[in-house]
């Protein structure tokens, strides 16, 4: 069983956010070259990672179903994993812990993501992934899990956090919304460390 460590989390009003190698930032242009407009067309649940570069980046779109906005809460398990977690729910720990159990499996499976950098970067698609027009990063912290989903200027990590990802590939599996006890409701992007060919969808 993995231990989980929470480890960032950044605020979503609903925009998607990429995971991806930090080295292919500079090839994310969201706001100033367009690239977040000409992506939008093209959202749709089965999509699971976007062309960035020379790479790819995995795709996290948020889940209306759960809310329109909210945190994403990122953590890093003790075998490389990380998971996203879109939380809605009145104990706001107690879900976020129900959600970390589920198995990998209980989600879809998705595309295949390359961190050949060992940076693995959180960004909001809808900025830049560098320049005057990106949100700075924050490197990864551990910290307690968190207690509230309210919005905490504070806590924000304004673009996201740069993880030092130990596997340089990964799997996404996506699991849309989940029902949990009571009124808790959870969708959840697990990179969960592979290898092999990470050139093709």
């Amino acid at each position: 069983m993995r231990t989980w460590t929470h480890v960032g989390r950044c605020w979503t009003n609903g925009e998607p956010f990429l995971a991806l190698d930090a080295d292919l930032l500079p090839d994310w242009s969201g706001e100033t070259e367009g690239h977040y407009e000409q992506l939008v067309p093209d959202l749709g649940y089965e999509v699971t990672s976007v062309p960035v570069g020379a790479g790819r980046a995995a795709l996290l779109l948020t889940d209306a179903e759960v809310g329109d906005e909210g945190w994403l809460e990122i953590y890093r398990a003790d075998d490389g994993a990380v998971a996203v977690l879109q939380v809605n729910a009145g104990d706001y720990p107690a879900a976020l812990q129900a959600a970390l159990a589920h198995p990998d499996d209980a989600g879809d499976p998705g595309d295949h993501v390359a961190v050949p950098s060992g940076r693995l970067a959180f960004i909001s698609a809808a900025l830049d992934g560098a320049g005057v027009q990106a949100a700075p990063l924050v490197p990864e912290a551990p910290r307690a899990t968190p207690t509230s989903d309210a919005y905490d200027e504070r806590q924000d990590d304004a673009g996201g956090p740069l993880l030092r990802a130990t596997a340089h590939g990964f799997r996404i599996w996506v699991q849309w919304r989940t029902e949990l006890a009571g009124d808790a409701l959870f969708a959840r992007w697990l990179l969960a460390p592979a290898s092999g060919d990470f050139s093709s969808r």
